[in-house]
This record gives structure tokens, C-alpha cells and sequence, in this order.
């Protein structure tokens, strides 16, 4: 914690780390998975699927967020299959690019228990998870499932969404995916052979 004295005004920075309360995923079937995370697609789950991750926002409630972002526990179970020449470096070429966005765009205000518990809902994946319907707060590129102590920007675009939630606090949840595929070789996921894990942290950086 930074404390930053402008003659007699006082603004006190602050960093959060926040554990994973839930997590699981949606296909785009509306069918939900609990806990595991994987994002993408495979031979055993060829709908493509987004995970949520659900937290407490209560320690950083009404606070200016400067920043905010996922770490992830990665695994070994995964297969890009997106070529990007050049992106990062050469090699590697093959990368999975990871969107992070919102609970649930605006309109559509599916609840943190209905994504959390429940199943078959109509149009939750369309309107959470696809990215003309709810955009990315951030996102980052990988070019393995395991990408050790990588962040997942979570505060780049649409950050005043964030900002609402963090006023409010309580319990939200944020939503990864894969947000870029050029191929279809009937793989194209990370995070498989995942299961529920608190490590999985929501860092948010504040300016009071």
C-alpha cells in the first residue's frame, strides 16, 4: 500500500488480490460445467466453451480502479491450433488469444447465481460469451496452457462496466474465452483437465 502526499490532500493507493469463490463453464449450448475452466473447444467437448470465475469485490468496494487483471493456474492439457506469424516472436507461431470480459452485458443481467448454479439457460452464452454481445474488458495472448505467472488484463476496454461493479461490490463474476481461432482442426482450447482452484486471482490496483 503507497500513500502519495499533495500538499494537504491525501490519496492512498491500494492493491486487492482477490481468490476464486466459483468457477466452471458454458458452452454454447447453454449447458454449464462446474468447475472445471477449460475455454475452447476439443474432440470431447466440441462446443466451444467460456469459463467464469466468480469473486468478492467487497474489499475494494467504492474505490477508483486503476487496473485489474486474472492470474490463472494453467495445465498441461491443451492444443492451439491458431497460427499467427510473427505476433510474439517466431517460434513460437501457434498462440491462443484469451478475452476476459464482464458478467453480462448490459440489458441482459443474468445474475452470479444463475451463472454459477445454473444450466440451460436460453441465450446466456450468446449474450455473456460472444464478443459482439459483451465485449473484453482486456486480454492477453499464449502460446501454451501452462504460461506461468501470466496476467490476463481485465481493465483495458469498457472499464467503466468494471467501476459500476466495484462500487457496488458483493459477489461478480468475470468470464475468459477464446477470442480468436483461424482454424478449425477440431481442437482449440486451454485450461483442459482443469478443476476448481481459490489460486485462481482477481487483481484489481486502486488510486484511493
Amino acid at each position: 500500500m503507497a500513500v502519495l502526499c499533495l500538499g494537504a490532500v491525501s490519496v492512498q493507493a491500494a492493491t486487492f488480490n482477490l481468490n476464486n469463490i466459483a468457477s466452471g463453464n458454458w458452452n454454447d449450448q447453454n449447458a454449464r460445467t462446474a468447475n472445471s475452466y477449460l475455454i475452447g473447444f476439443n474432440a470431447q467437448h466440441p462446443h466451444i466453451s467460456a469459463a467464469y470465475f466468480e469473486y468478492n469485490l467487497d474489499p475494494a468496494k467504492g474505490r477508483n480502479v486503476t487496473g485489474a487483471n486474472l492470474l490463472i493456474v494453467g495445465s498441461t492439457d491443451y492444443h492451439i491450433s491458431t497460427f499467427w506469424p510473427g505476433h510474439a516472436g517466431s517460434p513460437p507461431q501457434h498462440w491462443f488469444k484469451v478475452g476476459t470480459s464482464p458478467q453480462a452485458p448490459g440489458g441482459h443481467n443474468f445474475t452470479v447465481s444463475q451463472i454459477t448454479t445454473g444450466n440451460n439457460i436460453a441465450n446466456l452464452y450468446h449474450y455473456c460469451c460472444t464478443e459482439n454481445q459483451n465485449g473484453d474488458l482486456g486480454y492477453a495472448w499464449v502460446s501454451d496452457g501452462l504460461h506461468a505467472g501470466q496476467r490476463f488484463d481485465a481493465f483495458h476496454y469498457t472499464n467503466s462496466r468494471f467501476q459500476t461493479a466495484v462500487n457496488a461490490g458483493g459477489n461478480y463474476v468475470l468470464w475468459t474465452r477464446d477470442r480468436f481461432d483461424d482454424s478449425n482442426d477440431g481442437q482449440n482450447y486451454i485450461w483442459g483437465s482443469t478443476a476448481f482452484h481459490s489460486g485462481n486471482q482477481l487483481q484489481i490496483t486502486t488510486s484511493n
